[in-house]
């Protein structure tokens, strides 16, 4: 995973009005959680904002550039407005780069199932995300998963996707990824046929009603 430089600058008050402050700026406030040495830091809102829009996943590393120092870090958590959806405030997580850490990538399906293909049948992509662990160098933005050779009643589990070196999936290799199931089939009625069905019912009644009243006419004229 590549990681983008984002500029921040040290926040050394620790007060509600100045946080407002800084949001009215265009600023984010936010902390660098580290080995034991937390930093309080604001980054501006629309440089932000747009490298969170331009990634694949909810992962992303930062390569922080604080007071002429540089830190590795990945976005641990944004808050947001619950209304506006404006960014309220970041968590950074240092890392190193040769520390293994674990997050969570997409999965994205690639190619066409023949069960869909040739069949019809429905692809149903159960795991979104997977959980991986690995160096901050080699984590991958997402995982691509070939689905083309999957058939109706198909399954591509976790234990079948082949991951990049230097990458531990984390999970149940039995877990479903992409399933393919068969189409669903409904049966329909038209109003036609139920519209023909219910005058033959009511001339069969009709007839059997006529046959009962001559009945009863035949008795009384003996």
């Amino acid at each position: 995973m590549k990681a983008i430089e984002l500029e921040a600058q040290p926040r050394e008050i620790k007060k509600r009005n100045r946080a407002k402050a800084l949001r009215s700026s265009g600023r984010v406030p936010g902390v660098v959680y580290g080995q034991g040495n937390n930093r309080l830091v604001d980054v501006d809102n629309k440089q932000f904002d747009h490298i969170m829009h331009n990634t694949t996943g909810d992962t992303v590393l930062l390569d922080l550039g604080l007071g002429g120092e540089k830190s590795l870090v990945l976005v641990q958590e944004v808050q947001h407005h619950p209304l506006s959806r404006q960014t309220l405030h970041i968590d950074f997580r240092e890392v190193k780069p040769d520390q293994p850490v674990v997050i969570n990538v997409p999965t994205i399906p690639v190619g066409e199932a023949v069960g869909v293909k040739t069949s019809g049948g429905n692809m149903e992509h159960v795991m979104h995300f997977v959980k991986v662990r690995g160096t901050p160098a080699s984590l991958p933005e997402s995982i691509e998963v070939d689905v083309s050779e999957l058939d109706i009643g198909h399954t591509l589990h976790l234990g079948d996707i082949e991951f990049p070196e230097g990458i531990e999936a984390i999970g149940n290799a039995s877990n479903p990824v992409v399933s393919i199931t068969r189409p669903r089939v409904i049966e329909e009625v038209t109003t036609a046929e139920e519209g023909e069905e219910g005058e033959e019912g009511e001339g069969a009644e009709g007839e059997e009603g006529g046959e009962a009243a001559e009945g009863e006419k035949a008795e009384g004229g003996e």
